[in-house]
């Protein structure tokens, strides 16, 4: 009988594909994080449905460790097959479990399954916030223009900012040949009372130029304060090819004569003079700045300062004459740094608020919070900064190695870039993890902070995150619907691509100071 029973199971454990079966025997066994990892991995490419069934029975997708989860949704949203697929259409069309749901609609737009997106759209009404999110996002990925009304409803009303980005996003991304219904949304998403809504508004309606958002970015040039003026100017040029600069008064008066007969120019008029339109908006400034920091002028006065004091730091600049011509005094990267800074918290405006957050192995905030730009927070700012000392370096392990007693730990002195961009962006550390645009409770990453300023002279050393590439995209998939500015100010002779890249994708400009 026994026998018998192994003859009807054989054709089963045949079936299956083995890396399946040996990710189901092995898997729960593994401790170390990055093995786990690594043994997600390996299912990727496999066209099986005991893919999705592993991944699901051990919960995968909803890992406390962002690591293994990202791996997971990888791996399942690179399912070659619709047949590897269909296991979970069950879950999605039935919403159960719940706690997987929100993964595998995700991996649904990320991978493009396509036979998905009827399934996905009743839960665009879902009460959870994260699901909403999910396949808001999703769908537009998949380009369901079917969706836009349901978008457009979203991008006004949602009560998570998060899920209102989305809905804009993806109107932006879809609504071009559907004006009537992505442009009245888009407009309204100008005014929203959330900024990385009026961002993500300015972005997309570059794309679906609309004349009935001309009225409410005029009115926001006028009224608007901070980091949102950045985005109005070139947003009404790429929808009026008007040439009037950023003066509120210029644009009021124009559209005053113009709005009762005015008719967006064409894609094909544009077409002729694209080149110069694109090269004014990278050129564009803003007139209005209440803050400058190694050239880059902000709008922005929600502000925090991130900068590197590991070991690095006291060496000199190898190119004296350059930075003795642009004004410096003193030579070491941090001198230098600290002389530009103490320049920009003396100039910041009244209505700034700000922070400044020096980093090397540990993180060392100023302040808990942001705090406003008075006098006494302004001395009391100058004073840090004047009080910043490299950490570690050669210095301190020569006074180590001679036995010298107050000399900084060459360990603390390391570079740990993850740890302090996550600082500057205002982002919780629980469990020595970074928090995730939504977490399993559904609620919004608070953070005030909208522009930071990231200087650093070195390759990350240490940290939870090294590698450059995944420094990056952590950081832009945690500022993913926040939209956060973040610009990024190398000096020194380190590898640069990794801080114009950071900053590229995250809204920012890159500043190379030199070495």
């Amino acid at each position: 009988m026994a026998s018998a029973a192994l003859l009807l199971f054989l054709p089963v454990l045949l079936a299956q594909d083995p890396t399946v079966r040996d990710f189901k025997r092995y898997y729960p066994r593994a401790k170390d994080l990055y093995e786990r990892v690594e043994y997600v991995k390996a299912l990727k490419g496999i066209d099986d449905a005991g893919v999705a069934d592993a991944l699901l029975q051990f919960n995968v997708l909803r890992d406390p460790d962002p690591h293994i989860a990202a791996a997971g949704r990888e791996v399942l949203a690179a399912l070659p097959s619709e047949a590897a697929r269909a296991s979970m259409q069950v879950i999605v069309e039935k919403g159960k479990p719940p706690e997987n749901l929100a993964g595998i609609i995700r991996a649904a737009g990320e991978g493009k399954w396509v036979e998905y997106t009827p399934l996905l759209r009743p839960h665009l009404a879902s009460k959870s916030e994260e699901v909403r999110l999910w396949t808001a996002t999703s769908l537009g990925l998949l380009g369901d223009v079917e969706s836009l009304p349901a978008f457009a409803q979203l991008a006004i009303s949602d009560a998570l900012p998060l899920v209102r980005v989305a809905a804009v996003d993806a109107l932006g991304a879809l609504g071009k040949g559907h004006e009537d219904v992505a442009g009245p949304p888009l407009a309204a998403a100008v005014q929203d009372a959330a900024l990385e809504v009026q961002t993500a508004a300015c972005m997309a309606l570059r794309q679906v130029r609309v004349k009935e958002a001309i009225g409410p970015l005029v009115a926001l040039m006028e009224q608007g304060e901070g980091r949102i003026l950045e985005q109005v100017y070139p947003t009404l040029v790429a929808i009026t090819d008007m040439q009037f600069r950023d003066d509120p008064a210029s644009w009021r008066n124009w559209w005053k004569q113009a709005e009762a007969s005015y008719v967006v120019p064409s894609d094909e008029e544009l077409a002729k003079r694209q080149a110069a339109r694109a090269k004014a908006a990278e050129q564009y400034v803003p007139s209005q700045k209440s803050a400058s920091f190694m050239g880059v002028d902000t709008p922005s006065t929600s502000i925090v300062f991130v900068i590197d004091v590991s070991g690095s730091m006291e060496e000199d600049v190898t190119e004296k004459d350059g930075f003795r011509e642009r004004g410096f005094t003193r030579f070491s990267k941090l001198e230098i740094t600290k002389e530009e800074l103490a320049r920009t918290i003396e100039g910041l405006g009244s209505n700034v608020r700000f922070n400044i957050i020096a980093f090397a192995t540990q993180v060392y905030p100023w302040r808990p919070k942001l705090v406003p730009a008075n006098p006494l927070t302004l001395r009391s700012a100058k004073d840090f900064v004047q009080g910043l000392q490299p950490i570690g370096g050669q210095l301190a392990a020569a006074r180590a190695s001679a036995g010298l007693k107050g000399s900084a730990g060459a360990d603390e002195g390391r570079t740990n870039t993850y740890a302090g961009l996550l600082a500057g962006l205002g982002i919780e550390i629980k469990d020595n993890q970074a928090r995730t645009p939504v977490t399993g409770n559904d609620t919004e990453i608070p953070s005030d902070v909208d522009t930071v300023f990231f200087l650093s002279d070195g390759r990350p050393s240490v940290g939870e995150l090294v590698e450059p590439d995944d420094i990056v995209d952590a950081v832009t998939e945690l500022n993913r619907f926040r939209r956060v500015t973040l610009h990024t100010i190398a000096i020194g002779g380190f590898e640069k691509d990794f801080m114009e890249e950071l900053a590229r994708r995250n809204g920012g400009l890159f500043v190379d100071l030199g070495r």
